[in-house]
């Protein structure tokens, strides 16, 4: 259970949710209850305005970490995006005044971090969210993260728009002949999240393997999921991983050694 508190009902919830581990658009409402302790009150032009209080309790002993099945965010970024963006990098670039103000280095013009950061940003616009992005760049790699209250469209069910919005940065990035460097995305954690419970995930169905003797599989996952479960038990003496089936419906699954 978790207590966190907001202007609205729904963004106490999501704080509340984001402190069990799960971030928006992870669960289905069917997998917790919302008790509201203190509902919320906007005053007399703000003023005496009260944020709502709520209690978030989780469902049952297991969960489906792949979050609902409904998917109710909308789908990722087209073609005509990444073509209409093409040459208007200047345009969607944010003042360094801007940047300095929330603590973030200025990126040069024309830079990566740039490009990234405009690309982003004209993304965000067309999927009519105000969400803010912050960037980061090194020698290999360029990092984005989204923050705001309703990322749960950005991050898409299972993580997979944050996922597709990456593949199509990487593409921006490399066009016109330069040096591909790694694109990571991120929102609000949400990444740090969905691996601290797919560690969990793995390390509880290898527990199970062991104790019945027998092999436990998965549900289908990601590419990039089945690495976090191979990795989380790769030291492991009593149980062996391996990947099964074919794409997109590949799964990992754990056998006991003995």
């Amino acid at each position: 259970m978790a207590r966190a508190s907001g202007r609205t009902v729904e963004l106490a919830v999501q704080r509340a949710l984001a402190e069990l581990d799960f971030a928006p658009g992870e669960l289905s409402e069917d997998q917790y209850e919302v008790t509201i302790i203190i509902p919320p009150e906007e005053g007399f032009m703000g003023v005496g305005a009260v944020d709502a209080v709520v209690e978030v309790t989780l469902v049952g002993d297991e969960f489906d970490f792949y979050g609902p099945e409904e998917e109710s965010f909308a789908g990722a970024p087209g073609r005509g995006v990444l073509e209409e963006y093409e040459g208007e990098e200047e345009e969607w670039e944010s003042e360094p005044g801007e940047q300095e103000a929330y603590g973030e280095a200025v990126l040069p013009a024309g830079s990566d971090g740039a490009r990234l950061k405009a690309f982003l940003t004209r993304v965000l616009a067309e999927m009519g969210l105000s969400a803010r992005v912050r960037v980061s760049e090194g020698p290999d790699q360029v990092r984005a993260e989204f923050t705001g209250d309703d990322l749960g469209i950005v991050i898409g069910r299972r993580g997979q728009t944050l996922d597709a919005l990456e593949y199509l940065a990487s593409i921006v990035l490399s066009s016109g002949g330069r040096t591909r460097k790694r694109v990571e995305l991120d929102a609000e954690g949400y990444k740090e999240r969905r691996r601290r419970q797919l560690e969990r995930v793995a390390l509880r169905k290898a527990e199970e393997a062991v104790k019945r003797g027998r092999p436990v599989q998965l549900p289908p996952m990601t590419s990039a999921e089945r690495k976090i479960v191979h990795l989380t038990l790769r030291d492991r003496k009593d149980v062996v991983t391996a990947s099964q089936g074919r794409e997109p419906n590949r799964w990992v699954v754990i056998t006991p050694t003995r």
